[in-house]
């Protein structure tokens, strides 16, 4: 239930926080309709899971010691904490509406393929933290993040599509600025887990 629970909250404070995916959504959303909103949320399915299972190979055949675990958990808990205070001083979120002849599902790929958000997530928190669970609680872990992540993405799209003004109000910020505690909070909790042994 730890790796659900987990997997969930991190997928959807990574789907309401700023970044460059969600800009793309919400300025697809506002140049054409819902569908673009919803086509772009399914992205990071398509280029996180490749990336995952690269990770978890590369990881399984490490035949790492307690110091490389405590150090990548320690930069997890740095990535998380950086993650969570820019949310939580974020201010206001911008959007572009330059019209562009780009698909919206190959400008959401690139976008995402180009992030390296997923690339530092996955590799420094997702993996490392769910590796240490079975099979079934990787799955979990994993299920679990996309739902919350795609989820998310899907009702902003959708509040965007049936309020143009929603994501400049002062309830998205609200809702910003939570995911950046859950963030730092979920950072604490990495740096605790990793060093609780020699604490």
């Amino acid at each position: 239930m730890e790796y659900f629970v987990t997997g969930f909250i991190l997928g959807i404070t990574a789907g309401i926080s700023p970044g460059p995916l969600m800009a793309v959504l919400i300025s697809e959303t506002l140049k054409g309709n819902i569908k673009n909103g919803l086509v772009i949320s399914i992205i990071p399915v398509i280029t996180d899971i490749p990336l995952i299972v690269l990770l978890v190979v590369f990881f399984k055949q490490l035949q790492y010691s307690e110091i490389i675990i405590k150090v990548l958990s320690f930069s997890g808990f740095i990535v998380l904490l950086y993650y969570g205070i820019k949310d939580l001083f974020t201010e206001k979120v911008e959007i572009d509406l330059n019209v562009s002849k780009v698909s919206s599902f190959k400008k959401g790929l690139i976008t995402n393929l180009l992030n390296p958000h997923p690339y530092i997530f996955w590799g420094l928190v997702g993996v490392p933290f769910m590796i240490s669970g079975n099979t079934v609680q990787m799955v979990l872990f994993v299920l679990s993040f996309f739902t919350g992540i795609v989820g998310s993405k899907i009702l902003i799209a959708v509040l965007t599509e049936r309020s143009k003004r929603f994501i400049q109000s002062r309830y998205y910020l609200y809702l910003i600025k939570l995911s950046g505690l859950v963030l730092i909070v979920f950072g604490l909790i990495l740096f605790f887990r990793a060093f609780n042994s020699s604490l």
